[in-house]
């Protein structure tokens, strides 16, 4: 029976624990707020993320920071409580072999003495003025600042990854486009070049086309290379170590946010992690001043010894009569220190003072970050409306000079023209497009990672 109630019993406390990791583990991920990103209604930049939730090493260095800062609380916690050791010694003591004592010179022969001293000690300093408290306090704003800052991480990766996974689609759209666009102008070549032949063409014309194609040549292989670095950058971010080929959607399937917001409520800078932090630091630099005012004043603590004291001549070292205990209270008051702890006390306050001013800072700046990716989201999607209206006019130019073309009404060159024409606007649409999404995902890292299409935010 008793067999079975402690199996019993270390079940239940593997999976408490168990139920605590996971507990702590949906906390972190909860930093990644999923619920915004699948607005975006694009599974793989999902996974990218998820991927980069689970490799991405400033994430670890961020997260044992928060452990290293949660030891460094309980570290001061442990200087509030009693120190109790263990201070066992044996000693042996030899003098000349007439040794006098006392006041009458009470002669002992022969003098030599082996003692064992077996003592508990203890050490408690009473914080009567609460010093002790608040320097652990603290610590705890200190950690809560960290928490801030690995939220900061977070936001800061999440982004980071949409970002590039969008300019990453962008690349093999524009690159796409002027791979055609080459072939348009190669194709392009060949007619001028066939007219200047025939004395219908200038060497001019010629020169100018082919000046063309190397541009775009250039172009392409430049798009090649920033390809390749996108892609560089993307596994780093999600932690691949073999930087292998990065899964992305086609151009065609990028979605975009139709419900951006014209005004946001000023308000959601608060939630912004180093607005959050800057408050902290408000709490942490006021528990330091107190602590060192308070650090001026006398300082008692209370000390004891419990234990045996035995010598080999008789005494039994574990009896009653080699007992040995003691009790004092040690006051203590520096009388002069040079200036130190005064001095101490004027830079926590003017530290206090410092991080006041680094608070109406940060608000002040997050609202104006905020303003100017709002500011930049709305161009953005100005941009984007326009360039789609552009983007449809060429298209219906084309039409109109293929059904010319069909009927003679226009030339091959006519024709390839207003096809270059129809690329370039497709080329300032795509880059509108992703510029507008790219957009969004700054305006959500600057109001903190916040969902700003949440009513309660505008």
């Amino acid at each position: 029976m008793k067999k079975n109630l402690l199996t019993i019993f270390l079940i239940f406390l593997i999976s408490q624990l168990f139920a605590f990791c996971s507990a702590v583990e949906q906390d972190k991920k909860q930093y990644l707020n999923l619920p915004f990103w699948e607005k975006y209604g694009d599974e793989i930049l999902i996974s990218n993320i998820m991927k980069g939730y689970e490799n991405n090493p400033d994430l670890k260095i961020a997260d044992t920071k928060i452990k290293e800062s949660e030891k460094i609380v309980k570290l001061s916690l442990a200087e509030e409580l009693p120190h109790i050791n263990f201070e066992g010694m044996l000693g042996r003591t030899f003098a000349s072999s007439d040794m006098l004592r006392g006041k009458n010179n009470f002669m002992i022969y022969n003098y030599s003495q082996t003692r064992f001293l077996l003592p508990l000690t203890a050490s408690y300093e009473i914080d009567i003025w609460g010093k002790n408290r608040l320097r652990t306090k603290s610590f705890k704003e200190s950690e809560k600042m960290l928490k801030e800052d690995e939220r900061a991480v977070y936001i800061a990766l999440t982004s980071a990854i949409a970002a590039d996974y969008y300019n990453l689609i962008k690349t093999d759209k524009t690159l796409e486009l002027q791979k055609k666009l080459l072939e348009l102008n190669k194709r392009l070549l060949e007619l001028i070049s066939s007219k200047e032949k025939n004395g219908l063409a200038t060497i001019d014309n010629v020169l100018e086309v082919k000046e063309e194609t190397a541009q775009i040549e250039l172009s392409v292989n430049n798009l090649e290379a920033k390809k390749e670095i996108f892609e560089n950058q993307l596994s780093y971010l999600i932690g691949d170590k073999l930087f292998s080929k990065v899964e992305r959607n086609n151009f065609e399937n990028v979605n975009l946010f139709e419900n951006t917001p014209e005004e946001l409520n000023s308000s959601i800078v608060i939630n912004r992690p180093d607005v959050k932090s800057s408050a902290f630091n408000i709490l942490r630099a006021d528990y330091e001043a107190k602590s060192a005012k308070r650090d001026i004043l006398p300082s008692f603590t209370i000390m004891g010894t419990l234990g045996y004291n035995g010598y080999s001549h008789g005494t039994h070292l574990f009896s009653a009569n080699s007992g040995l205990a003691d009790l004092w209270i040690v006051p203590n008051f520096d009388i002069f220190d040079g200036g130190r702890k005064y001095h101490m006390m004027k830079l926590k306050k003017l530290e206090y003072k410092r991080a006041q001013e680094e608070y109406e800072k940060s608000v002040l700046a997050s609202i104006q970050e905020v303003n100017d990716a709002l500011a930049l989201t709305k161009k953005e999607k100005k941009n984007y409306k326009l360039a789609n209206d552009i983007f449809n006019i060429q298209s219906q130019k084309l039409r109109l000079k293929e059904i010319n073309k069909s009927i003679g009404l226009a030339n091959e060159i006519d024709y390839i023209l207003y096809q270059q024409a129809q690329i370039l606007a497709q080329q300032k649409l795509v880059d509108d497009k992703i510029n507008y999404v790219i957009s969004t995902i700054n305006l959500y890292k600057s109001v903190g990672g916040v969902d700003f299409t949440n009513s309660e935010n505008l």
